[in-house]
């Protein structure tokens, strides 16, 4: 299941450079000739210099290949139309930052990874190789996910949502909470308007829906709120950024609250909290995506803080919870506007 770094394999990155944004590249269309990606590190406030395509393993890796991270720091990557067989063009899980790799079944019929659509990686736990972990790609503009096991030889495809009219009044709400999903000890969460929605594979997947209390819904004289999910040391939190305006650019508030699992005596509830216990939060706004929880000693960042970015993904802002004040960072001049960054962090 798992497969060394080799001579012919991607090199790996300075963790020291940790956490980095990677602009550029991905998942887009396997067409696209402008396939630049840069990447800048937070913690040094540097944009890294480019790699050669000519030399370097890990840039003809990453050329070679879309990528989509996942909360646990691994990237899913998939081998683009034309590339050229070879160890390293096959469909696995990658630790960028040690060259590990762990195999992963091919997309046959170029369905599950296929070029040109949205999706979205999760791992149900926090190692590929832990017992159980289910590997879950979401279609983010269909009702369809596929989902495979470490060692599997195949993905398999579920429709979460069939087609009708019963269903059709909720599809969007409902699409959009599967694009948020968060992992949590083997187990998805997502927030479903007054519920917490829970998807298990058991083996196969089961959803359970259960209420949940607390006001952390739009508050008064904002127009729009959007969020992320994040995990944070076993806790569901939900990061809200309150808009005065009908446009997620414009960020007048940030609000955190964390999910308090029901006891005998009470319901779960979402409660507002007022740090992050010490971590880094980043995440996207109005996106569908991977939210991530970093330790700040180990990342030399200062602790609860928000790092998130917005339509325009080049600004990339610093939300400072103790003095509830905010930093803007231009990462550099020669970015793309058009495509929200991909976080690198060490696998957790």
């Amino acid at each position: 299941m798992e497969e060394k770094d080799n001579n012919e394999c991607p090199s790996s990155l300075d963790p020291k450079l940790a956490p980095l944004l990677l602009f550029g590249g991905g998942d887009g269309d396997d067409d696209d000739d402008d396939d630049a990606t840069f990447m800048y590190s937070v913690r040094t406030r540097a944009l890294l210099p480019r790699r050669s395509t000519d030399d370097d393993d890990m840039d003809a890796t990453m050329r070679a290949h879309r990528r989509w991270t996942t909360a646990q720091g691994w990237l899913l990557m998939a081998p683009r139309r034309g590339s050229s067989p070879s160890p390293c063009t096959a469909t696995f899980l990658w630790d960028p930052f040690t060259g590990r790799r762990i195999a992963l079944p091919p997309d046959h019929d170029d369905t599950v990874l296929t070029h040109g659509c949205d999706r979205m990686c999760l791992l149900s736990r926090r190692r590929p190789t832990d017992p159980d972990c289910v590997v879950v790609v979401i279609d983010l503009d269909d009702t369809v996910l596929w989902y495979c096991r470490p060692g599997d030889l195949h993905w398999v495809e579920h429709h979460y949502l069939q087609p009708g009219t019963p269903h059709h009044e909720h599809r969007d709400c409902v699409g959009w909470a599967i694009g948020n999903l968060t992992a949590i000890d083997g187990k998805f969460y997502t927030d479903f308007t007054d519920h917490v929605a829970v998807l298990e594979f058991s083996p196969e997947p089961v959803f359970t829906v259960t209420a949940v209390d607390g006001d952390h819904r739009c508050p008064a004289g904002y127009t729009r709120c959007t969020g992320n999910l994040v995990e944070s040391n076993g806790d569901l939190h939900h990061v809200f950024f309150s808009h005065p305006i009908g446009c997620s650019r414009i960020v007048a508030r940030v609000s955190v609250y964390k999910l308090s699992v029901a006891t005998q005596k009470q319901r779960s509830a979402w409660v507002k909290v007022d740090s992050l216990d010490g971590r880094v939060f980043f995440v996207g706004i109005d996106s569908l995506g991977v939210g991530a929880s970093l330790d700040a000693k180990e990342t030399g960042l200062k602790g609860n803080c928000i790092y998130y970015w917005g339509i325009n993904g080049k600004v990339l802002n610093v939300y400072d919870m103790e003095r509830g004040t905010t930093v803007v960072i231009n990462p550099g001049e020669n970015l793309p506007y058009d495509q929200s960054p991909q976080v690198l962090m060490p696998t957790r």
